[in-house]
């Protein structure tokens, strides 16, 4: 269907000349003609309809045609103008063509020129359209910030470009028009074989899209998308080829960085423990990270395809959708225990957390959340549970103000309350330290020195529901990796019992102490007697007697301190041990006037041990002297102090005998029929076991080393 042409016809009604409609209308029938007489006429018309065209002659009401051209482009610039004259004078021609006219013709008084006119008429309408679409595809091409191009099926010519190709390919668009193939220079070394097999694809009439870096003047940093698309003719044969270059720098930039990012939030959230989830509104997942997998044994294209309350055991499926639908509806974070059920049917206990995901612009999108194993939990709770509950001494926790957290049941049973009474209570106010006020003190001095960050201990009277016990009380301080004081753990351990025996023991021995002390001086004074006696017989049993007396009181003297030393239960703290030893040696020099006793030692050492061991040093050395074969027994001191000190004894003219060795070395129990007086070898054994050292003994029993522990 052809385009119809509207024509605007202006002339006056007496002009002899001028074409009417009808004649017009006549000589083309694609032609719509209408008429005006006058300038303001036709000037009313224009601005009414819409017109391709406008006729006019010379002569007109209201003016002339070149006073209605001038309106018109007021109008329109664009609109084709022909003046129709019968004066063709230069004059007038010159003024039509300063107005704007767009053609002009001078009338023929001798021919009919209706089919040349309407020819005419036909030409300059078409000439516009053209130069409009013309104009307007310069504007859009220049509008762009993409580089358009043409060129000729053999890449000899360059037939259209735009001005963006400078910019873009950082090369001058005279050097693509001097040759096509020009823009290879531009290209990236490593892309121009790229870019040659692209031109060749094209050319073979294949469309083709490619990523190539460009710009040298940029050091190739431009990234640009280029899509060519050979034209066709009717055989198939390619006639021309059209392409689009997009800079695509900041795109890809923005892609590498995203990807980047991405990346890391990926890496980030498959390397975390916990389960990772997002699900839509209705349930149904948007993300995850692999634990999930992992953890269910799920594939991923299994999970894409399932609900929330898929993941769950069927007993756990209302629970879980009610917490899913109080996330969405409330918007509000919710945190619920179930379990996990694997493709085996395994349970595996959780804690699921969700919260809502909300869009930029407060919509909701999801929820989002965590998801935490808890099966090992669960088993340290049983286990903690199966040792806190179960044990028969009184145990606790407390923070570090003292306040009760838990206690466990054999503490709760004793008191005959409630746990929930115990409690959230200060322990120095729970029902078992109310018997006196020197209880809650020494309870409460206890919390003091357990939060500054030492141990303490205590034997205390304490009231049950049924009966008072004495129990040897304890709070030890738990620190964290700064050695800051978190909790603290009370230990009640019941010690009636023993008390009461430990009470009868030391009535029997200071029974046994006192009448033997008594029973052996009126031994020893009767030996003395019979020592003084004439007869060599009596005197030399006498002194025996005495001997015997004096030994039997010594050793029981030391069954004495053995026996405090067992009853304490000492506990070893930091002590100079060049201290302790200087006191021994002193007691040493005094009881053995004759003996050489020299020593080596630092100014000053402290270990780990008890404030008894001068006694023990003394005793020690007792037991060499007491093997040795002359008069004059020595014996040399050295104490050095690296990673663990060490006290060594080297005696000379004296040793240990095997009993004694094995007895120091622990390799040997008590035995009352050998060596009974060997008690203070057993002292010595046992001071420094409870001061958490050991002792060795080589060269034939006459060298000895203690070592002992550092401080702490």
């Amino acid at each position: 269907m052809r385009d119809r042409i509207c024509i605007l016809s202006v002339h006056g009604t007496d002009h002899p000349l001028f074409l009417g409609s009808e004649r017009l209308a006549a000589a083309n029938p694609d032609f719509v003609v209408e008429t005006a007489h006058s300038v303001d006429e036709a000037v009313d018309r224009l601005t009414a309809g819409t017109f391709d065209c406008v006729l006019s002659a010379y002569r007109l009401s209201g003016g002339d045609g070149i006073t209605l051209l001038r309106r018109v482009r007021s109008l329109d610039p664009e609109l084709p103008f022909v003046l129709h004259t019968h004066r063709g004078s230069e004059e007038v021609a010159s003024e039509a063509i300063t107005a704007g006219v767009t053609d002009y013709i001078s009338a023929d008084p001798g021919s009919d020129q209706t089919e040349s006119v309407a020819a005419r008429l036909v030409d300059v309408v078409s000439e516009q359209s053209e130069s409009g679409q013309e104009s307007q595809v310069r504007e859009l091409v220049e509008v762009t910030d993409d580089v358009l191009w043409m060129v000729s099926a053999d890449w000899d010519e360059l037939l259209s470009v735009n001005s963006a190709y400078s910019a873009v390919w950082g090369q001058p668009e005279t050097a693509l028009r001097e040759n096509p193939m020009a823009f290879l220079d531009a290209v990236h070394p490593d892309d121009r074989d790229r870019a040659r097999a692209a031109v060749e694809q094209v050319t073979d009439g294949e469309s083709v899209e490619i990523e190539l870096r460009v710009d040298p003047t940029a050091e190739f940093q431009r990234q640009v998308l280029v899509q060519a698309n050979p034209v066709l003719a009717r055989d198939g044969s390619v006639t021309r080829i059209v392409g689009v270059t997009r800079d695509v720098t900041e795109q890809r930039d923005r892609q590498r960085r995203l990807e980047a990012e991405t990346q890391m939030v990926d890496s980030i959230f498959d390397a975390l423990p916990d389960v990772l989830y997002t699900f839509d509104t209705a349930g149904y997942l948007l993300r995850w990270n692999r634990q999930l997998e992992m953890e269910t044994g799920y594939t991923a294209d299994d999970i894409e395809e399932m609900h929330v309350t898929d993941f769950v055991p069927a007993d756990q499926v209302e629970p879980i959708a009610e917490s899913f639908q109080a996330i969405v509806e409330e918007r509000r974070s919710v945190t619920v225990e179930s379990a996990f059920e694997t493709t085996g049917g395994e349970r595996i206990p959780f804690e699921f957390t969700g919260a809502p995901l909300e869009a930029a612009d407060g919509s909701l999108r999801g929820v989002t959340g965590i998801g935490r194993n808890i099966a090992e939990q669960r088993r340290q709770q049983r286990r903690f549970e199966a040792v806190f509950d179960n044990t028969y001494q009184f145990t606790g926790l407390m923070s570090p103000d003292g306040t009760l957290l838990e206690v466990n049941q054999a503490a709760v049973e004793f008191s005959g309350r409630d746990r929930d009474e115990l409690v959230g209570e200060k322990i120095w106010e729970a029902y078992w330290f109310q018997n006196s006020e020197t209880v809650r003190q020494t309870v409460r001095e206890a919390v003091e020195t357990a939060s500054s960050g030492e141990f303490f201990r205590d034997q205390i009277p304490v009231q049950g529901s049924n009966r008072e016990a004495v129990i040897d009380f304890s709070v030890r301080p738990v620190t964290d990796e700064d050695s800051t004081v978190e909790l603290l753990i009370p230990e009640g351990r019941d010690i009636t019992r023993l008390s009461e025996r430990e009470q009868q023991l030391e009535v029997t021995n200071r029974f046994l102490r006192h009448n033997i002390r008594n029973k052996l001086t009126t031994i020893q004074g009767y030996a003395t007697l019979v020592s003084e006696a004439d007869a060599d017989p009596l005197r030399s049993y006498g002194t025996a007697i005495d001997r015997a007396a004096t030994e039997l009181d010594d050793t029981a003297e030391m069954a004495r301190d053995i026996h405090e030393l067992i009853q304490r239960d000492p506990t070893p703290e930091p002590v100079d041990i060049v201290d302790q030893l200087d006191q021994a040696i002193t007691v040493l020099r005094d009881r053995y006037p004759d003996a050489d006793i020299t020593a080596e030692t630092p100014d000053s050492l402290t270990v780990m041990g008890l404030r008894s061991l001068d006694g023990a040093l003394v005793e020690l050395v007792a037991t060499l002297f007491a093997g040795a074969t002359g008069d004059n027994p020595s014996v040399r001191v050295a104490l050095t102090g690296e990673d663990t000190p060490v006290l060594r004894l080297g005696a000379t003219g004296c040793a240990l005998s095997a009993a004694e060795q094995e007895v120091l070395a622990g390799k040997t129990e008590i035995d009352q029929i050998r060596h009974a007086q060997g008690l203070g070898v057993w002292y010595v054994y046992w001071q420094v076991w409870y001061s958490g050292g050991e002792i060795s003994v080589a060269g034939d029993g006459g060298q000895v080393e203690l070592s002992l522990p550092p401080a702490r």
